[in-house]
């Protein structure tokens, strides 16, 4: 053994020791539960396999090394990063999967058989957990389980979500420099944009999600709908629905005039969807083709405030993410492109992939606009 590989050995043994003695500790989750984390977890269960993107920045040499089951949503709803994933790291193929929805559909005794000694589990399941038997199971057996959130109020919720996965796993500092990022970036962009004219914004979440005929699906006041506000900006979606997502009516969206109109998605598995094919190694004609098309769907024309009005296409991915910081710096680029014309968020996400994982290079199709009736630009 060469000196540096003993010098590594003494290193991880200290570190390790280290971590035990740091244990018992007591964190506060997303629901505002203490939760009593007894030793360094070592078979992590995830209820949403989005946080692996969490696990890729605290744990970044072996994301996965620790996680023993875990819901594979991902794998379905973008399937491009599922398979980047699997690619730097193959041992993920190997791990069991499971499923576990928000509204607590899961084989109880599945769970229990995998020993997990943490449940990583997102803030919209709660009602369904605690309201089951696997909240009361969970806690008679010692197991804890901590409540995550990307989605209900993303831009706030992610820093205190990676700042608690990184207290329960012992990489507090790596939680801290990326939430350090992350909050500069959010401010400086919120910073710029407080003075600036407020547009109304509309956003077809997974355009053609449904089948290409289909319009028009977002969300109100959670999701996009709280990065578009976030910017100072009016999101037509908490106007114009009840609830925190839905479908609003073509007539209705006419009415309402948006000054911009951004179309998400991903390489989402589903027969028969025209969604747009946004991702890892996507191709770029295929994206501007699906564009197009749902550009046609009946009476959608009279969306436009101008026939040489642009519409834009988005990865859908930023939505619900750990790097949805990234998406609020494209809409703002998109939204006020003069002020921001320094911006170029596909590039600070490549940026910030190589800073913060180990996640691969990967060519990603990322945006895409189409202006005019029959421009199309990327």
């Amino acid at each position: 053994m060469t000196l540096r590989a003993a010098l590594s050995v003494i290193l991880l043994l200290t570190g390790a020791a280290v971590q035990a003695d740091d244990y018992p500790r007591t964190v506060i989750d997303l629901a505002g539960r203490e939760v009593r984390i007894e030793a360094p977890p070592q078979r992590i269960l995830l209820q949403d396999s989005n946080d692996l993107l969490a696990l890729a920045i605290l744990e970044r040499e072996a994301p996965l090394a620790r996680v023993v089951a875990f819901n594979n949503n991902l794998r379905g709803s973008d399937p491009s990063l599922w398979q980047l994933l699997m690619e730097r790291w193959p041992a993920a193929a190997q791990i069991p999967t499971l499923g576990f929805s928000s509204a607590g559909d899961v084989d109880i005794e599945r769970v229990i058989r995998l020993h997990p000694d943490l449940l990583v589990v997102r803030l919209e399941a709660r009602p369904a957990v605690e309201n089951s038997v696997l909240g009361s199971l969970l806690e008679r057996l010692g197991i804890p389980l901590i409540y995550v959130d990307s989605q209900d109020d993303p831009l706030r919720n992610v820093p205190r979500s990676l700042l608690l996965l990184g207290d329960v796993l012992n990489r507090q500092a790596r939680a801290r420099a990326y939430v350090d990022a992350y909050q500069a970036k959010l401010h400086d962009l919120q910073r710029r944009s407080r003075d600036l004219p407020k547009p109304r914004v509309f956003i077809e979440a997974r355009a053609g999600q449904a089948g290409s005929g289909s319009c028009c699906h977002t969300q109100g006041d959670k999701g996009w709908g709280a990065m578009v506000k976030a910017l100072g900006a009016t999101n037509l979606g908490s106007r114009l629905l009840l609830g925190d997502s839905g479908d609003v009516a073509l007539e209705m969206l006419i009415r309402s005039k948006p000054d911009h109109y951004v179309m998400t998605g991903t390489q989402r598995l589903r027969e028969g969807v025209g969604a747009l094919p946004f991702g890892y190694r996507a191709d770029p004609g295929a994206v501007q083709d699906h564009l197009h098309r749902l550009l046609q769907r009946p009476g959608f024309e009279r969306v436009r405030k101008a026939p040489n009005h642009c519409v834009h296409g988005l990865y859908h991915q930023f939505y619900n993410s750990v790097f949805n910081v990234i998406g609020v710096e494209y809409l703002a680029s998109m939204l006020w492109p003069q002020a921001f014309a320094d911006l170029d968020a596909q590039a600070s996400y490549r940026a910030w992939i190589a800073r913060f994982t180990e996640l691969p290079d990967a060519p990603l199709v990322f945006s895409a606009r189409h202006c005019g009736i029959d421009e199309a630009t990327p």
